[in-house]
């Protein structure tokens, strides 16, 4: 079925990536929080941006850059705090955002670009991902044969499983809004729920810590 990996070995593996993409996190709360308040089209968005960096995450465990991100102190931190202080600043950036009068109708939509953008940086800015990606994807690696094809279509597939995921809470999160009606939209709270997003994953990612490999 895939380079050095049984069937059996696969099931598995998508059963239990299935369980962690689907277990909330800040990723789910961001788009969660942006299908209620923006619409599904502009969570939709997000999410794929969100795959797309961890994809790349992947990309750069299986080409072994995974470890030397995740043993260089310089590169670890500066991921981290780079990635802490961008997110930081657009939590502070949403919370200074005021909603325009056709809010309380209709999600106010973003471009493409800017809603991708959003999600990517999300992905992006936590190098948990790479000390998860280390510590999971090897478990199900055949150690005689070539690790990196391996790995490589490991992460595709752990990315695949999370996009649907993801698709799945915003649509979710979508009809729920819908069900509501547009006063959700324009609660306050809720309006300032992809600011406390930000800052969570800020927190989040400012606690990874190196471990050996």
């Amino acid at each position: 079925m895939t380079p050095g990996i049984s069937i059996s070995d696969a099931a598995v593996f998508c059963l239990a990536a299935l369980g962690l993409a689907l277990m909330p996190g800040p990723n789910v709360v961001f788009l969660v929080t942006t299908s209620l308040t923006r619409g599904p089209r502009n969570a939709w968005r997000s999410a794929l941006g969100v795959e797309t960096a961890t994809l790349l995450f992947a990309a750069a465990t299986a080409a072994g850059l995974g470890v030397v991100i995740a043993t260089s102190a310089v590169l670890f931190q500066l991921l981290k705090w780079v990635g802490v202080g961008y997110l930081i600043w657009l939590g502070i950036r949403s919370l200074h955002l005021r909603p325009n009068a056709e809010e309380h109708s209709a999600p106010a939509q973003v471009s493409w670009r800017r809603a991708y953008a959003r999600g990517f940086v999300l992905g992006a800015a936590n190098p948990k991902v790479i000390l998860f990606f280390l510590a999971f994807l090897p478990q199900f690696v055949n150690p005689a044969l070539a690790a990196w094809p391996q790995l490589l279509v490991l992460g595709l597939m752990f990315t695949a499983i999370g996009l649907v995921c993801d698709l799945f809470y915003c649509l979710a999160a979508g009809g729920v809004s819908r069900l509501v009606g547009s006063r959700l939209s324009g609660h306050r709270a809720l309006r300032r729920a992809p600011a406390l997003a930000y800052f969570g994953l800020a927190a989040w990612a400012a606690t990874a810590q190196q471990r050996p490999v």
